[in-house]
């Protein structure tokens, strides 16, 4: 037992001291209270990952790029894997996603940030812009289009309003989206929930800003990996993997 237990304890140790880093990409904006570039600040995505990787006896990198250099950079593989993504059939072909659904990194839900006392916020009141079955009403919202909706660059939700043309005519990122909604300019922003409130409430705009009630899309968030490099390491990450959602788990309970 003792000689098992010696053994075991140097396996560990030569892998912490000769294994190379895994480096993970994420998007180059501050989204609290997911991902923060205030040390002292509570950054969940970031917690749960460097708790599963320490579970994993993985050390990891952090690199911040804007999110659709982030993506090349690691199918090109200067990276190991990325945060966080929704997985789609087209992102299944090129990133190595988890088989189990359960190991993904958060839940997600997309909400419209509208002006209070808006139209938009008149027809939710009303029943008109979610169904009743939770769905969002695009034929309707068509009709009382003015300026359109927006989302950040490179999402899903952005190529969801695009695909329906109820897309506005300009890009704006979440700061400057806010900023359009409260002065009118802007019909909706369209973010997760807890990353949009937050930012409105950085932004002092919550006599102004408000979130619909309604969820455009429910998803979940994953941390997914170049194919080669999961490939080559497949153990380790689906174990990774693995801890990854042990973590969320514990952590997001006490949040």
């Amino acid at each position: 037992m003792l000689l098992n237990a010696l053994l075991t304890f140097v396996l560990v140790v030569s892998f912490s001291i000769n294994a190379k880093p895994w480096q993970l990409c994420h998007e180059d904006k501050e989204y609290p209270p997911y991902i923060s570039s205030d040390n002292q600040a509570s950054a969940l995505l970031v917690d749960i990952l460097e708790h599963a990787a320490s579970s994993s006896n993985i050390e990891l990198y952090f690199t911040a790029l804007p999110w659709k250099r982030c993506q090349q950079a690691v199918k090109d593989g200067i990276y190991d894997g990325l945060f966080a993504m929704v997985k789609t059939p087209k992102r299944t072909k090129q990133f190595a996603f988890p088989m189990t659904q359960q190991h993904y990194i958060n839940t997600a839900d997309y909400v419209i940030l509208y002006k209070r006392n808006s139209f938009l916020h008149r027809a939710e009141l009303a029943g008109k812009l979610f169904s009743k079955q939770g769905e969002f009403n695009v034929n309707y919202y068509k009709k009382i289009k003015e300026f359109g909706l927006q989302a950040p660059a490179g999402y899903v939700v952005e190529q969801y309003i695009k695909q329906h043309n109820i897309a506005a005519n300009s890009d704006y990122d979440l700061s400057l989206g806010i900023h359009q909604v409260a002065i009118g300019r802007l019909d909706g922003y369209i973010v997760e929930k807890r990353i949009g409130l937050a930012q409105v409430e950085a932004l002092n705009q919550q006599d102004h800003v408000i979130s619909s009630q309604g969820v455009l899309k429910r998803t979940y968030w994953y941390v997914p990996f170049n194919r080669d490099f999961y490939n080559n390491n497949k153990d380790d990450v689906v174990r990774f993997w693995h801890h990854m959602q042990l973590s969320r788990e514990q952590i997001l309970a006490h949040d």
